[in-house]
């Protein structure tokens, strides 16, 4: 099986947990961010992950893709109830966190980006979405100073009891929220509390998955 991605994309993280976690073999494949040929071939349109099978069958949503991996052996992983104050939480955050992150994705060395004409297609293309870069990034020490204090909710409502023995079974909250815990992980400036750095470092060394916090903008 072959995982097409980019390696700053949230989606993308959460296809590439399951076959961390469940230690399946794959291979990965990084786009560059300007390829729309590809993509357009296998699902009709640009957007990864796309898992391309064995007979040349393609599953293009991030959570099609964790549902079908994870059944394949028959051994489901993802049996721990979901946590609908988390993913609740994920809802109310997810904007302002893109806000944040996408800007700095931008000018960060990212394999989907070593072709000039990957990053200005992503540039124009975000900016025109969320607005100008240089005016988010300004305005980042307020969203910074938000995302603080949201973070002290989501420490209280995490759970890490059983965590460091939980190594074959999982929720589809986990496969939401570290995502969006890894796009945040590439700004700077982010005070991360106890449990919520202790949770996002663990799921990142069973999923085998590195964080940004060491490019972190």
């Amino acid at each position: 099986m072959e995982l097409y991605i980019y390696d700053h994309c949230p989606f993308c993280t959460r296809a590439r947990m399951i076959f961390g976690l469940k230690k399946m073999n794959y291979s990965e494949i990084i786009l560059d961010n300007h390829d729309e040929k590809t993509p357009i071939s296998m699902i009709g349109k640009k957007s990864l992950p796309i898992l391309k099978l064995k007979d040349n069958h393609y599953i293009g949503e991030s959570l099609d893709i964790v549902t079908y991996i994870d059944s394949l052996s028959g051994d489901q992983s993802l049996t721990k109830n979901r946590n609908i104050e988390i993913e609740n939480w994920i809802i109310n955050i997810e904007q302002t966190i893109y806000e944040l992150a996408i800007p700095r994705w931008a000018f960060s060395d990212f394999n989907e980006f070593n072709e000039i004409t990957s990053r200005m297609y992503f540039i124009n293309k975000k900016q025109s979405a969320i607005g100008d870069f240089v005016e988010k990034l300004n305005t980042s020490p307020a969203k910074i100073d938000l995302i603080i204090k949201e973070l002290e909710v989501l420490n209280n409502i995490i759970s890490l009891e059983s965590f460091e023995n939980r190594t074959n079974f999982w929720s589809y909250t986990d496969i939401l929220l570290f995502p969006i815990l890894r796009s945040l992980s590439i700004v700077k400036g982010i005070v991360w509390p106890k449990n919520v750095q202790s949770w996002m470092e663990k799921m990142s060394e069973q999923c085998g998955i590195a964080l940004h916090n060491d490019i972190a903008l």
